[in-house]
């Protein structure tokens, strides 16, 4: 494990406020399924403990959704320290099937999702690509495939401003990540497509991309932004109106405890509808249950979280 890992390890004074927080153990409540217990788990791993089952599903019943180290008194990040323990198991060879098989279908198919056809299929016919632009949409696998309304709608607006998109869109990289797993050809097929369109700006609907763009690629001056913010940042070009509608918003744990981003997605909200807080917003929103890749290997727990 990573240096800097440890030392986020040795700042647990195993107090228990991440307890009382973590979605996990509130569902399951074992202490192994908790912040504080995946930190001796993961300590454990650093001394060369044995990958069992119990410690495998410690580590990997976890949504990262960052609750835990937003919450910390020690200052540290539990959600990291996992994401670097499942690092390790990986690179012991301690794979799941389900993470070889996102990872094939990463290879083949471009997404994690098996999906066969064109990811662009959803493209609005008025919409015509170029090969370079100064604005470079990045819809994403969940988007393109699972949510397409999302992307045409983007990249309606988008186009206003001259944007285009990468000709041959792979998955960012997130799900396998956050998993211990790293697809370098799909990251490095993308990145060698934004150094090559010419981009000033790389604008991204979905909170996952965005946090991994913004993070794990060397984007050298490209600034990357969540659609949110582009949005927010040219309300008086776009001139939108008012819509007599009451809107509620959820903090997306990547966009906003991963990335900070908590202001500009209720800054457009509020130009266009009026906004109306849960009860847990911001750094303290609830987790959906998605991440962490806890919705493919875990799902009963990935639904229950979601309820909640």
């Amino acid at each position: 494990m990573q240096e800097k890992q440890i030392r986020e390890i040795l700042k647990c004074t195993r107090c228990g406020k991440c307890v009382a927080n973590c979605p996990v153990y509130e569902e399951l409540g074992w202490e192994s399924n908790s912040a504080r217990g995946r930190m001796l788990l993961a300590k454990a791993l650093s001394e060369k403990a044995p990958i069992t089952q119990r410690l495998y599903d410690g580590l990997y019943t976890c949504t990262t959704c960052g609750l835990c180290g937003a919450t910390c008194p020690s200052g540290s990040h539990p959600e990291h320290v996992v994401e670097d323990a499942r690092r390790e198991i990986v690179l012991q060879g301690k794979v799941a099937d389900r993470i070889n098989a996102m990872n094939s279908s990463v290879k083949k198919y471009g997404n994690p999702l098996k999906e066969t056809k064109p990811r662009y299929e959803w493209m609005p016919p008025e919409i015509k690509l170029k090969p370079k632009a100064d604005i470079v949409y990045f819809a994403g696998c969940l988007t393109s495939y699972r949510n397409p309304e999302v992307a045409q709608a983007t990249i309606k607006i988008l186009n206003k401003f001259g944007a285009t998109m990468l000709l041959d869109e792979k998955c960012c990289g997130s799900p396998l990540i956050r998993v211990g797993d790293i697809p370098y050809e799909a990251m490095e097929a993308n990145l060698k497509q934004i150094r090559a369109s010419g981009a000033k700006t790389l604008v991204t609907s979905c909170a996952g991309c965005y946090a991994t763009l913004s993070k794990n690629y060397s984007l050298n001056g490209v600034k990357v932004q969540h659609i949110s913010q582009f949005l927010a940042d040219h309300l008086k070009e776009l001139n939108l109106p008012k819509l007599n509608l009451k809107v509620t918003y959820h903090d997306p744990c990547h966009l906003g405890r991963h990335s900070n981003i908590y202001e500009a997605p209720r800054t457009v909200i509020k130009q266009i509808s009026e906004l109306v807080e849960m009860k847990n917003i911001k750094d303290k929103a609830r987790c959906c249950g998605g991440g962490g890749g806890v919705r493919s290997g875990y799902q009963d727990l990935s639904l229950a979280i979601a309820k909640k």
